[in-house]
């Protein structure tokens, strides 16, 4: 996956949901709404 630039939006990913259903994220933005998505990588 090429890099982002600030501004760019992100591609349209599908995670698993706590239940295990996978959902697009695209279901959670569109129609004036806003996603933002923070990765936190543990540091053991």
């Amino acid at each position: 996956m090429p890099l982002l630039r600030p501004g760019q939006p992100a591609p349209d990913l599908v995670l698993d949901r706590l239940d295990g259903d996978p959902i697009p994220l695209s279901a959670y933005w569109g129609n004036g709404r806003r996603l933002l998505l923070i990765f936190l990588r543990h540091l053991a």
